[in-house]
C-alpha cells in the first residue's frame, strides 16, 4: 500500500510541476541571433504610428533570450511613447538608450525618486533634485543600472535598447 501511495504522490507531483511549467511563458528569439537585424526609418516610423495613443505605449522589435542572464533576457529593443503623466523609473538589472525618433520633449535623469501622494495613497513616482535634458528627434540618452529617469514633458517617441546587467559584487 505505501508503495501505491508513493507512486501516485510522485506521479501528482510530476504532473503538476509540467502543468506549471507549460503555462509559464518562455522567453524566444524573435529573430535569428547569427544574423543582422534591419528596420528601416520607414518601418520605425510606420510601427511607432501604430502605438495606442496613452501615456506610456510600447512594442517589443526584437528580443533575445539568454539564460545566463539575471532576468533571462540577453537584449531587448523597442519603440515606446512617452505622453504626459509619466512615472520615474530605476531598473536595478538593466541599464537602456533611448534613441529619440520623433517628438520633443524633457526628461530627467538622476536625482532621487521619491513618491507621489494623494490622499494619504502613493500614486506614483517622481525625481527630486536631477538633470533636465531637452531632447528632440535624433538625441540620445543612456542610463546605466539604477539611475532614475522620467519623461517630465512633451510627447516623445524613441527606440530603446534594454541590456540586462547582472548584479556582481566588487572585487
Amino acid at each position: 500500500m505505501r508503495i501505491v501511495l508513493g507512486t501516485v504522490a510522485m506521479v501528482l507531483m510530476i504532473a503538476a510541476s509540467v502543468s506549471a511549467q507549460e503555462n509559464e511563458p518562455m522567453p524566444k528569439d524573435t529573430t535569428n541571433p547569427k544574423q543582422a537585424f534591419y528596420m528601416s526609418a520607414a518601418d520605425l516610423a510606420a510601427t511607432a504610428a501604430k502605438l495606442p495613443s496613452r501615456p506610456s505605449a510600447n512594442t517589443t522589435i526584437l528580443e533575445r533570450y539568454d539564460a545566463s542572464s539575471i532576468t533571462g533576457l540577453g537584449y531587448r529593443m523597442a519603440i515606446d511613447r512617452r505622453m504626459q503623466p509619466q512615472n520615474g523609473n530605476a531598473h536595478n538589472t538593466e541599464a537602456e538608450m533611448w534613441f529619440v525618433l520623433d517628438g520633443s520633449g524633457t526628461v530627467t535623469t538622476g536625482g532621487k525618486l521619491v513618491p507621489i501622494m494623494r490622499d494619504g495613497k502613493r500614486v506614483g513616482r517622481r525625481i527630486e533634485g536631477g538633470t533636465v535634458h531637452n531632447v528632440s528627434k535624433g538625441d540620445v540618452l543612456f542610463f546605466p543600472e539604477s539611475v532614475p529617469h522620467q519623461a517630465t514633458e512633451g510627447n516623445i517617441t524613441f527606440l530603446t535598447f534594454e541590456v540586462p546587467r547582472p548584479r556582481v559584487e566588487p572585487r
